[in-house]
């Protein structure tokens, strides 16, 4: 299941083109079977126990299985209203007038006397930037796209039209299951400052819309559930779904309709499904046992595409182009272009032909027969006849015992992965540790899976704070609440932050071995291989050998000469505690080998190491530097042990590498927080690896996120973009023609899928060559391996060995023989990806499940990797900084990125169109996003502190107030004089929110509201021309209270700023609300207090309140108002309250009269003082005179 954002307009019309046009067999009982023969796929449908909340009563009611209409998704998905009556559903979406009418309206404002050319140009300016902008649109919804494993779907495609109708009756089941899951766990609603609450909802609103093949026209049965963004509370009032919460629950979903379509398709059809290997670093998938991985390849071709006669994309742009330089006289800027080749892409678009599905199943059974060598639909009914012979288990039929073990599993494999996971992590490792069974319900599914997942929760360390404040009962959830929900909860474990808080330790204790400061200014001020320190390499090294640190750290950028330093620390070290004093550590073996080929030192990967060390064959001795290079990919429990056992027997680590690059895919983040975590960190800061000088510098720029450094790339030709298929072409001539030249060369992507693709590009242009045969062995992710081609291994093997050397992951070789048995003999690539050495045979068994293609190489297996040029395929939609930074650092001559601009082309039109973006606007959201781990240590504190902050009791005070208030402010508005037709438009309107805070500020303004109610309802009018009469009523509200003087039935405030709701309100509110009252106020206090230690100027200037204690109290009280002030609104400047111009918000500005009047009493209570002071001193004077006389 995949989850795509779908806006508001008008793409909810493709949901309906691929819809048949006629009714087909009514007598069909299935809408597949129904439709059989009719082009197209069957109508959509509604679901959703959300649909509920929309029956008003009055009209006829929609239900699950009901018929989707054409007006109903214009309604809904287009507008955001009823889909029956048009009737509001809290806020419409937003519109934006034709671009001729806000022409017009901007051209009738100019200044009349602007005339001749510079009204002309005026004019111009105008149209241009009205055409430019982009239709205004809102979330309209979530596109939950369900498709079953491949081996589903080739089943079907061939099958008979009964088991067609049976596949398609398990998938659904599964899909319906999901959604149930998805209601009951997943959707919610927020409501408060910045979400702090989650509030319960009815349930969603959907439509299902099935599809039959892929744009390739292979089988793909798959259903497109909109999953509408307009959702009811429980309080009545519609409002949005929390999409973050959807989009952290998407994996477990997916896993879990993964899980329930395995249970119904034994059910129905008798299959049995096994585990298929996806590659390393990728979930185990599963497919139906008996489905030929042949069929699977022939029915996932990818879309080629074809001439027919008619324009093309690039054809279209500059056509486009050529009539905006016949309109405008003058080229277009590069925003334009992008806007210009998007309406290209567009106006190209193919349009999707329409089949029936029989004619598609024709199709299928004929290409299938070809690669089965026999009748298709005979082929599927034999592998179904077969059966299953597996048991179906009940939830009881698994001891505590078992789902103990099973937790276990799930905990490690999780903790594998991450430093910090939460509840839908553990719910989706747990769906995909229990796939291989089968159960007798999807009940027995789920009690298996909670089961499991408390028991996981149970053995981890919660990082989140128990939830310790009192809430309203109707707040609790199970074992969360409405401010601190179950899904957002983060968990570690005891060994994980046991092994941080170790390192931490460790990089702050000296007492390890250092050198004298003569022996290592001796070393690093002589040359070594002819090149000679830089002062910020000496300094580094000096610093490392002298600190007699344990644990120490080098923070190097890409190309910054780390291998230089290190040459000599080397040496320097090895001069005093001897030659095998230094031995160098890497998270793989090749990084390894690199290292310890650079310095000349023994080297090893970490787990070998640690495997070794564990079997008591390699122990640390004192004195010796182990160098661990590469250590933001190590992870954070190998590193702990290392560390500990150097500090036993008095060696030192200092690990290498650099924070800005690639985090482990292990348990990570433990390099960046020892970063972070110390004040000043020996660090490289000269980049040398390039061989030219901007580049050096942009690279930096790179490092850091700075968009300015993409303008250097641009203008010297390193950046291109263009859809994926010239993408993949252009990057595969660049790194073909250095090759020809003899550079040592890399291609580079993102995935493994993009990966192999540049893979395929790069055998398939081989093979056309003759360079290349075209047979060979298929590999485990469906590329083919032949006799020429180069391939990487990916499993460390030292068994498999030419002598000197052995099979490493990462390593590239080229294949120079294959045989029947379906073993290669390879041999090893050297510079200009040359073979050198001798022939290795590897196994049948290892070819096919640990080599891949190696024209192309993932960013994490090129981290640390040095060559002439590399050339990066870059996919803006998923890349990181991270990954980018690593990818343009790889090349010493010249780094080139190819950056895929999406092709509407291979987006669903009903979903999010690719931005109209600039190519450096493109790249900017890449550098703006980071895949930075944060270490369990950093996130418990960043837990402790959220949830202790003011801002959490401050947003968690505010919603328990509103709801406080929400009966009494019903029951004025219920008796208030609203015109005829007026009262029920106020209280369905998406603003009664904002009626009801404009309520609250004239009552806490010191008035009454029933009265001004009354002087204010008549005034409203009905009408659809009228602004909204809740959004009127509260603006009329707001006005009344500014103009009027505060009242005499003023309210206490909270730390004299916050309003507090007018009683009565019930004991289980009031306790919850007095409590954060307590605690609001107190933190004023400690705001203050911290202000006036720093000697901040805006305290300075409130004065002193003298030496009694009731005026200190008096003027800390009022002071604290104002420090409660500056922290809600973020004033930072000397002024007390900071410019009044700044108040935007009717909240803001009635606090702001608040502070006002607290800095007033202060100022009084400040000159009572300064009075009582001198009339004391008058007095005394007066006295010291009468004595002397």
């Amino acid at each position: 299941m995949t989850i795509r954002v779908m806006s508001s307009g008008k793409g909810y019309e493709y949901l309906l083109k691929s819809v048949v046009g006629g009714d087909g067999d009514r007598e069909m009982s299935s809408p597949l079977t129904r439709y059989y023969t009719e082009s197209g796929c069957p109508p959509g449908t509604w679901v959703g126990t959300g649909l509920m909340s929309l029956d008003d009563g009055r009209t006829p009611a929609l239900a699950e299985g009901d018929t989707v209409t054409e007006e109903h998704l214009a309604r809904l998905l287009g507008e955001g209203i009823h889909p029956v009556t048009g009737e509001k559903l809290g806020k419409r979406f937003p519109s934006l007038q034709p671009p001729r009418e806000r022409i017009a309206a901007r051209v009738a404002r100019l200044d009349p006397d602007l005339r001749g050319e510079a009204r002309a140009e005026a004019v111009e300016r105008i149209h241009e930037e009205e055409v430019a902008k982009k239709p205004r649109t809102a979330v309209a919804g979530f596109d939950l796209t369900f498709s079953p494993p491949k081996s589903v779907s080739a089943i079907w495609g061939v099958a008979d039209a009964g088991t067609q109708a049976l596949i398609a009756q398990a998938h659904h089941a599964a899909m319906r299951d999901t959604i149930a899951l998805l209601e009951e766990r997943v959707a919610a609603t927020r409501v408060g400052a910045g979400g702090i609450a989650q509030m319960p909802i009815v349930g969603v609103i959907a439509t299902a819309f099935d599809h039959y093949d892929s744009r390739a026209a292979d089988p793909q049965l798959h259903t497109h559930v909109v999953v509408s963004n307009k959702v009811q509370g429980e309080d009545g009032r519609w409002r949005t779904l929390d999409s973050r919460r959807l989009h952290r629950a998407t994996v477990a979903l997916s896993a879990s309709y993964n899980a329930f379509l395995t249970d119904h398709t034994a059910r129905l059809l008798g299959v049995t499904w096994v585990p298929v290997d996806r590659g390393k670093d990728r979930n185990t998938g599963w497919e139906i046992e008996g489905v030929p991985v042949a069929l699977l390849a022939e029915f996932s071709r990818r879309t080629t595409g074809g001439s027919d006669g008619g324009e093309g994309i690039e054809q279209v742009k500059n056509r486009l182009i050529e009539q905006y330089v016949a309109a405008h006289g003058r080229q277009p800027s590069a925003a334009t272009i992008a806007a210009l080749r998007q309406q290209a892409t567009l106006e190209t678009r193919p349009e999707k032909e329409l089949y029936s599905l029989a004619e598609l199943t024709a199709d299928w059974r004929a290409r299938a027969e070809v690669v089965l060598g026999e009748d298709a639909s005979t082929w599927a009914q034999h592998l179904l006849d077969r059966g299953a012979n597996e048991g179906r288990l009940r939830a009881d039929d698994l001891g505590l015992e078992q789902i103990e073990d099973l937790a276990a599993v799930v905990l490690m494999e999780v903790a594998n992965r991450r430093a910090i996971w939460g509840r839908f992590n553990l719910h989706a490792e747990t769906m995909r540790q229990i796939m291989g069974v089968r159960f007798a319900t999807t009940d027995d599914r789920l009690q298996v899976l909670d089961q499991i997942v408390a028991h996981a929760e149970a053995e981890s360390l919660r990082l989140t704070p128990d939830y310790d404040r009192t809430v309203p009962p109707h707040y609790v959830e199970g074992e969360g609440n409405r401010f601190q929900p179950v899904d957002q909860i983060a968990y570690s474990s005891q060994d994980i932050l046991d092994a941080e808080q170790r390192l931490l330790a460790h990089s702050q204790r000296t007492g390890g071995p250092a050198l004298t400061a003569r022996l290592v200014a001796r070393h690093t001020s002589r040359k070594i291989r002819g090149v000679r320190l830089d002062s910020d390499q000496a300094v580094a090294i000096t610093r490392i050998a002298r600190s007699g640190l344990t644990l120490d750290l080098l923070v190097g950028p890409a190309g910054s000469g780390k291998t230089t330093a290190l040459r000599a620390l080397h040496r320097a070290w090895t001069a005093a505690h001897g030659r095998d004093s230094v031995i160098g550590l890497a998270p793989s073996a090749a990084a390894a080998e690199v290292l310890g080929d650079s310095l000349g030192v023994r080297a090893e990967n970490t787990a070998k190491f640690l495997y070794e060390h564990h079997h008591g064959r390699w122990n640390l001795e004192a004195g010796q530097l182990v160098l661990v290079d590469e250590s933001s990919l190590a992870g954070t429990l190998a590193l702990d042990r290392i560390t500990e056992h150097a500090a036993e027997v008095g060696a030192k680590v200092v690990l290498i590498g650099d924070w800005a690059q690639l985090s482990a895919v292990e348990t990570g983040g433990a390099f960046g927080m020892l970063v972070r975590h110390r004040q000043s960190v020996p660090e490289l800061t000269d980049v040398r690896r390039f061989a030219n000088e901007w580049e050096k510098t942009a690279s930096l720029g790179l490092r850091h996120g700075r968009t300015d450094a993409l303008d250097d790339y641009q203008e010297r030709g390193r950046l291109r973009d263009g859809d994926a298929e010239t993408m993949l072409d252009a990057i595969y001539e660049a790194w073909r023609t250095d090759r020809d030249d003899g550079l040592r060369t890399l291609m580079i992507a993102g995935t493994g899928e993009m990966v192999a693709q540049l893979n395929e590009r790069a055998r398939a242009d081989l093979v056309a060559a003759g360079r290349v045969e075209a047979d060979g062995l298929r590999l485990h992710d469906g590329t083919i391996a032949g006799v020429g081609d180069l391939v990487v291994t990916r499993l460390n093997d030292r068994r498999l060995s030419t002598g000197r050397a052995w099979v490493k992951n990462g390593d590239r070789w080229q294949v120079t023989h294959r045989y029947d048995d379906g073993s290669l003999a390879v041999r090893r690539l050297g510079r200009g990806d040359k073979p050198h050495g001798k022939a290795l045979v590897l196994p049948a068994k290892y070819v096919r499940e640990e080599v891949e293609l190696g024209y192309a190489s993932t960013v994490h297996r090129a981290q640390g990797v040095s060559v002439d040029t590399a050339h990066a395929l870059v996919d803006p939609e998923t890349a990181s900084r991270e990954l980018f930074y690593v990818a343009m650092t790889r090349g010493k001559h010249r780094n080139q990125a190819y950056v895929i601009v999406p092709d509407p082309h291979e987006v669903e039109p009903h979903l999010d169109q690719p931005e109209q973006l600039t190519l450096t606007e493109r790249l900017a959201k890449v550098l703006a996003r980071s895949d930075a781990d944060l270490s369990a240590t950093e996130t418990l504190t960043l837990e402790v502190d959220r949830h202790a902050s003011l801002s959490t009791l401050l947003a968690e005070y505010d919603v328990l107030a509103r709801e406080a208030q929400i009966d009494r402010w019903a029951a004025l508005l219920d008796v208030a004089p609203f015109p005829e037709n007026v009262a029920d438009d106020v209280f369905t309107s998406p603003y009664y929110e904002h009626l009801e805070s404009a309520l609250a500020r004239h009552e806490a303004a010191g008035h009454l509201a029933a009265v001004a109610l009354t002087a204010l309802a008549p005034r409203l009018a009905p009408g659809e021309d009228q602004a909204d009469p809740a959004a009127q009523l509260a603006t009329m509200l707001d006005q009344a209270t500014q103009k009027l003087r505060p009242g005499k039935r003023t309210k206490a405030r909270i730390a004299g700023l916050i309003p507090t709701p007018a009683e009565p309100i019930a004991d289980d509110m009031q306790t919850a609300l007095t409590e954060r009252q307590e605690l609001i106020e107190t933190a004023a206090r400690q705001l203050l207090h911290d202000a006036q230690e720093a000697g901040a100027a805006w305290v300075t200037k409130l004065g002193q309140p003298g030496s009694r204690p009731e005026a200190r109290e008096r003027w800390e009280a009022h002071a604290a108002a104002v420090a409660l002030y500056r922290y809600r609104y973020e004033i930072t400047g000397p002024s007390p309250l900071g410019d009044a111009k700044t108040v935007t918000t009717a909240d803001q500005a009635a606090e702001y009269r608040a502070a006002q009047i607290a800095l007033a009493r202060l100022r009084r209570v400040v000159n009572a003082a300064t009075d009582a002071g001198a009339t004391r001193g008058a007095s005394r004077r007066e006295q010291r005179r009468r004595f002397s006389v």
